[in-house]
């Protein structure tokens, strides 16, 4: 279904997947380094923690209390704030929820605790309200263990999405169960639950790709996407790109973990630090859109501000 004022060109949108693909394979430009994606050390600190602690749920209830968070923030930074074996220590007691839950009844102040460790800046200040409700439900109706979670919705990486996401217009407190969950992070927690090894989900491959800032604005920048004027996130990414990029990823064999991170590694390290010299999509792209709007009131604008002159 097309939404007015989003013009697609899906040969342009595959031209631009399938270049980024052959350049990571071939190691060119950007890529000629390995990829090392943010949240991996973080990955590693909380399984060796809870294999440390003996704690079987520990890892996996850690990545979904964290994934909740990532919201408009430099991803490499908001990782690096807190990928500390000592400071995992001090804090791990904020992933386990009957831990949570009695210190909120004793009247400790999560809320701050949680901060202490994560160090938010941006939006996700505002996000921890959500925290000890997440952990109440975790607790109370599946053991204090994500995988029940999973078991309830069959293993099927599918339905898990659709059970955590918050429906748009929908009043995220009102949601009698887990809260702060999108189109996006739902994708994303699923994505990194099959890439690290947590957990076996089916159908991984048919939930198409976390569509973000980065993703949206390579497709915007080489008119992949064109926009008639500013336009809404939600119909920008969730809309018009998360059904799409779905549908070609199945129809080209792409593997949607390798397209996910390819585009974000190329909008993270060459669009937001102005390297378009090691771009692989340099040819292509000759624009470049300001994410102020996006983060301001939640939207696209399709104004080319000038490759060097914004982020």
């Amino acid at each position: 279904m097309s939404i007015e004022g989003i013009n697609v060109n899906k040969e342009r949108i595959y031209n631009t997947i399938q270049i980024s693909l052959n350049a990571r394979e071939n190691r060119y430009g950007i890529f000629e380094k390995e990829i090392k994606a943010p949240e991996e050390e973080f990955i590693k600190l909380i399984k060796d923690y809870g294999q440390n602690t003996n704690d079987d749920n520990f890892a996996l209830n850690a990545l979904f209390f964290t994934t909740s968070l990532i919201h408009a923030e430099n991803t490499e930074l908001f990782f690096k704030k807190f990928s500390e074996a000592e400071l995992l220590n001090k804090y791990a007691w904020i992933f386990q929820p009957e831990k949570v839950l009695d210190a909120d009844s004793n009247g400790i102040d999560v809320e701050k605790e949680c901060k202490n460790f994560f160090r938010p800046g941006g939006y996700n200040k505002t996000t921890f309200s959500q925290w000890v409700h997440n952990c109440s439900v975790l607790q109370n109706k599946f053991g204090g263990d994500m995988k029940n979670f999973f078991k309830a919705n069959n293993d099927d990486s599918t339905k898990i999405i659709e059970s955590l996401v918050v429906k748009p217009r929908a009043k995220t407190s009102k949601k009698p169960d887990f809260r702060r969950y999108g189109p996006k992070l739902s994708r994303l927690f699923v994505q990194w639950v099959d890439q690290y090894g947590f957990y076996e989900l089916k159908n991984t491959q048919n939930n198409g790709i976390p569509v973000d800032f980065q993703v949206s604005r390579i497709m915007i920048q080489t008119k992949g996407i064109e926009l008639d004027k500013p336009t809404g996130t939600h119909h920008v990414s969730v809309r018009t790109l998360l059904p799409l990029l779905s549908e070609m990823c199945l129809e080209n064999n792409w593997q949607t973990r390798e397209v996910s991170e390819t585009l974000w590694y190329i909008g993270s390290k060459c669009c937001n630090k102005e390297r378009h010299d090691l771009c692989p999509l340099e040819e292509t792209c000759d624009s470049m859109i300001s994410r102020d709007s996006y983060d301001s009131n939640g939207l696209f604008d399709p104004q080319d501000t000038g490759r060097y002159n914004s982020k």
